[in-house]
């Protein structure tokens, strides 16, 4: 309920908060590794491995806010870490792409039917195995993630894998 509580509270500020702050000028791949060492620090990984393809330094600079943009990276990892069995690897890598920032997160799960991968990105939609910890997930990380990264003029989308590869 607490988890619950705070993300619709963190969704509901986010948009006005986003159209007040001062965007600077961010290196995500330094980001991404402050955020992951981070996360080991606090053993928020669980038994999954995080391997980061790390950018030249520099290479990704955007323009945005800082602890909006670490938020979106922290809702991406959970959700796949969430999916993820003990000893799984996930992928994650920041890359240039012309004037974008490409951030791509890369699980072993179960993958996401073609048919949900827009619903994924509904306020309160959780669409997970019978086995995952009721009350563990409010079905509002990835909405949130999405709601920062359209406020930041950029665009979220879910993927399969290559095939025959399981994951999203």
């Amino acid at each position: 309920l607490d988890r619950l509580i705070t993300d619709i509270s963190e969704l509901s500020r986010i948009d006005a908060q986003i159209a007040r702050t001062r965007f600077e000028s961010i290196d995500i791949g330094t980001m991404i590794t402050e955020l992951l060492r981070f996360r080991v620090d606090r053993g928020q990984n669980g038994d999954v491995t995080i391997a980061f393809a790390r950018p030249a330094k520099g290479s990704t600079r955007v323009m945005g806010d800082a602890g909006r943009l670490a938020r979106v990276i922290e809702n991406l990892l959970d959700n796949a870490i969430s999916f993820s069995k003990p000893g799984d690897v996930v992928r994650i890598s920041a890359t240039r792409d012309g004037s974008l920032i490409r951030v791509c997160v890369d699980d072993d799960g179960p993958g996401i039917p073609e048919t949900a991968r827009e619903s994924i990105f509904e306020r309160f939609h959780s669409d997970r195995p019978d086995s995952h910890e009721f009350g563990r997930h409010s079905g509002l990380g990835l909405s949130i993630a999405r709601t920062i990264i359209e406020a930041h003029g950029g665009e979220i989308r879910a993927t399969g894998r290559e095939a025959e590869k399981t994951g999203a």
